[in-house]
């Protein structure tokens, strides 16, 4: 029940009248009431974001509640003399007493003390406080005493219905779309919506166009910020409107604006702010509501555009500085600073996501879609969006900064950002050698400097270590990788580690790589971009201790797109043998052709390309088609170390043991390859020797293997080894060799036999899409339908279909053809 105003001692406020054109708000009310639940309920905001008219229309509601006694009182006017007789007439009410203090001023009336002391001297009161000013409510030893609750400013502002309900209370004309507009443009202000509102009902005028929302909410926008304006004691200066630059403002955030306190100390201009309901309150810091921050920043920019822009970059720098990156991030993609934007995503990117991943999302699209070819914006782009890592436009895009940048002799010589994206945007156009260059200058650069940041220091060499590893100079990588991550933030710390262990198991050393993921394993940042590598590693290590189905779960669920962008073609080669060990070999194919697409926005390098071409290879034997893998490894321009073990694999399972023992001997042993590539070798020999010569095999390559994978705990390589042969190898490794080689999975204990099509059904299945007919195919190959018939009808047995479209998909899983399916 309402107590009676009138029995309470003057100082009250008095009910003011409601407008029938008010209307409710029941979602707020809603919140309003479950939060009343506690003993102190808040509600803070600056002038016009409807506090008053909230209260009012809880106290309307909360009339009809018989058990609850409310009484309404203006929390400035009240003397404190008048507590005995308020809590008199609550006393003669209800045993629940809810008081509404609207206009709660500290210092003036009724204070924070007054109300503590009627919320002890009465279990049963429930105060509800409206102000534009911090209270001694708030207060962390206040909440050890009593719930306190405050309710966020979004549970203030009315919703898009309750905007559309207001224009149809004044008999405002509207449709969706405008209504949409409006509700947007106002923020949900209930000044605001009811100023629009009133000027339309006033004037006679629909709200049709979105055109219509805008001048309604401008005209809005400019009555409540000039009423605003007139309650300030001082004038309001350009000086004054430097505050709309920020997105909050502190004492010392305004000086580093440069607003002028000449008139008086920047505290009480921000008090003077407070006091006159410019800002939603805090007691650490204040934003300026949004009408009258949109209003002073469209007309200071309009007048000192300058002023603004440097004003504004000297903010940001506040704001990184001070741990506010993603406040700084969002100020510039306000102000559509793109390159600014990208700075501050490049040097304080792991910050902005853990603390909003959401909103680093966001920034990052918005960054995207500026479509800006900055040097600068794409490089961040690559190193952070997904999007940009797969995107086909991406090569005409790295293109085009790369024609922004000045000659690396010329002039990025002695600049070392410069140079650090120069290396990135080289490689990733796919001019490797223009790259090697760079980053050779670039090194050289990073050993002269002096007193350079250690995260320009640490991303340099990460560049440094990414051109190694493209061109396949492992030991190189590792020693840039290493400088890298003992420099590097958290976040990029862990991307080095990341690529350090998959250096390792490139090399071979899995011991070293194991012991990399196990001791971040359970780092922050594994979830993150700059996991990617780490979680890449994780699955590989997986993959070599012999766990293959779990290994291709992880492989799975790695984009390998924005921190592994470039570890691509290693994540593809892993996660193809996953599938080879785990008995999926026939699906191998279509997922190496599926991370081929990547190829379009990351060329891969010759190293990279290698181990691609060796991993199909392995994918062809494991399907027992070694010839086939052997005309692909044969057509290479030169052998390699790297390449030599697959192609030694190909010849032994392709009939020709003698030539590979031969090969496998000499580039095994002789060339100094990488731990890994000397194990292939060596296990291509012993199974060839084991061939060659049965028991009376030699004992030395295969004692030298035994070492090698005892050493880098390597074990992988001998899953080369197929069923027939594994029986009689095994014999000649010592027990303990014998029993981790048995447990290892085989490339071909799952494979199949791979459908063997004649010279004439491969020509008809080259020319067959879903859309050709046969008479096309017989045109094109210059045979009769009847011919094409009788091919297509073998074809269907041997791949096991019924239909073309089948066929097509078949044939593609098999490898039998590389054009897109769904082209």
């Amino acid at each position: 029940m309402l107590i009676d105003v009138d029995a309470v001692p003057a100082g009250v406020r008095a009910a003011r009248r409601a407008s029938r054109f008010w209307a409710p708000r029941p979602e707020a009310l809603d919140r309003l009431e479950a939060a009343l639940g506690g003993d102190v309920v808040l509600l803070r905001g600056p002038t016009g974001v409807g506090k008053t008219s909230l209260l009012r229309q809880f106290a309307a509601m909360l009339e009809s509640d018989p058990e609850r006694g409310v009484l309404f009182i203006d929390g400035a006017l009240t003397s404190p003399d008048t507590l005995p007789r308020i809590a008199e007439a609550f006393a003669d009410g209800p045993a629940s007493h809810v008081l509404l203090i609207d206009n709660h001023v500290e210092g003036r009336g009724l204070t924070s003390d007054h109300l503590l002391r009627l919320l002890r001297d009465d279990d049963g009161l429930r105060i509800v406080v409206a102000t534009r000013q911090p209270t001694g409510l708030e207060s962390p030893l206040i909440a050890l005493e009593f719930d306190v609750q405050v309710l966020p400013a979004c549970d203030l502002l009315m919703t898009r219905e309750e905007v559309a309900s207001v224009l149809a209370l004044n008999g405002v004309e509207s449709t969706e779309i405008a209504v949409d507009e409006l509700s947007e443009l106002t923020h949900g202000w209930p000044a605001l919506v009811q100023l629009a509102s009133a000027r339309l009902r006033l004037e006679g005028l629909p709200l049709r166009t979105r055109d219509d929302a805008v001048a309604a909410a401008s005209y809005a926008g400019s009555a409540l910020t000039h009423d605003m304006e007139e309650r300030l004691s001082r004038p309001v200066t350009d000086d004054v409107r430097l505050l709309a630059v920020a997105p909050y403002v502190t004492e010392s955030i305004a000086d580093a604006l440069g607003v002028d306190s000449t008139t008086g100390a920047t505290r009480d201009l921000l008090d003077q702010l407070q006091s006159a309901g410019f800002v939603w309150p805090s007691a650490t810091r204040v934003v300026l509501a949004e009408p009258v921050r949109e209003r002073w920043l469209a007309e200071i920019t309009a007048r000192q555009p300058a002023l603004v822009s440097a004003t504004r970059l000297r903010l940001l720098d506040r704001l990184v500085s001070g741990g506010e990156p993603f406040l700084a991030a969002q100020l510039a993609a306000d102000a559509r600073q793109w390159t600014t934007l990208a700075r501050v995503l490049s040097t304080s990117g792991p910050e902005i996501w853990a603390r909003h991943t959401d909103g680093f999302s966001c920034l990052v699209g918005q960054l995207r879609s500026s479509a800006v070819d900055a040097p600068v914006v794409v490089e961040a782009l690559l190193a952070l969006d997904p999007d940009t890592a797969e995107s086909p436009q991406t090569p005409a895009l790295v293109i085009s900064a790369l024609n922004r940048l000045p000659e690396v002799k010329s002039v990025t010589a002695g600049n070392i950002h410069a140079l650090i994206v120069r290396v990135s945007l080289l490689r990733a156009a796919g001019r490797f050698a223009l790259a090697s260059d760079a980053s050779a200058t670039l090194a050289d650069a990073l050993r002269r400097a002096k007193d350079l940041e250690p995260g320009t220091t640490a991303e340099g060499w990460y560049q440094v270590a990414m051109t190694f590893l493209a061109m396949g100079r492992l030991r190189d990588a590792s020693a840039s990788m290493s400088l890298s991550e003992r420099t590097a933030p958290p976040a990029r710390q862990l991307r080095a580690r990341g690529a350090l262990a998959v250096i390792a198991l490139l090399e071979g050393d899995v011991r070293t790589a194991r012991s990399i993921v196990v001791a971040n394993c359970s780092d922050s940042w594994v979830t993150s971009p700059w996991g990617e590598g780490l979680r890449l590693a994780s699955a590989w290590a997986l993959l070599e201790a012999g766990e293959a189905r779990e290994a291709r779960a992880l492989l799975d669920a790695v984009p390998a797109t924005a921190g592994a962008r470039e570890l691509w073609p290693f994540a593809a080669s892993t996660h193809v043998l996953s599938l080879l060990l785990s008995g999926a070999a026939s699906d191998a194919l279509g997922v190496l052709r599926t991370w081929m697409t990547r190829s379009r926005s990351t060329p891969p390098s010759h190293y990279q390309s290698t181990q691609l071409l060796m991993t199909r290879a392995k994918v062809l034997i494991a399907l027992r088609q070694p010839r086939e893998a052997l005309a692909l490894l044969e057509g290479a321009s030169a052998l390699s170390p790297v390449a030599a073990p697959a192609l030694a694999l190909s010849q032994l399972y392709a009939g020709r043991a003698h030539d590979a023992f031969v090969l496998s001997v000499k580039w095994g042993l002789h060339h100094e390859p990488s731990p890994r590539a000397a194990l292939e070798s060596l296990v291509v020999s012993v199974v060839a020797d084991a061939r060659l010569n049965g028991v009376a095999s030699h004992r030395p390559a295969a004692q030298r293997a035994e070492a090698l994978s005892l050493r880098h705990d390597l074990w992988s390589p001998w899953s080369a080894v197929a069923p027939e042969d594994r029986a009689l190898v095994t014999r000649i490794l010592s027990p303990s060799s014998r029993e981790q080689v048995e447990t290892r999975a085989s490339f071909f204990v799952a494979s199949v036999s791979v459908p063997h099509l004649t010279k004439r059904e491969r020509v008809v299945l080259s020319q067959l899409t879903p859309t050709s007919t046969i008479a096309d195919i017989a045109r094109a190959l210059v045979v009769s339908p009847n011919t094409v018939k009788t091919q297509l009808q073998s074809l269907y047995r041997k791949l096991e279909v019924s239909d073309r479209s089948s066929a097509i998909r078949a044939a593609h899983a098999w490898g039998l053809i590389e054009s897109d399916p769904d082209a």
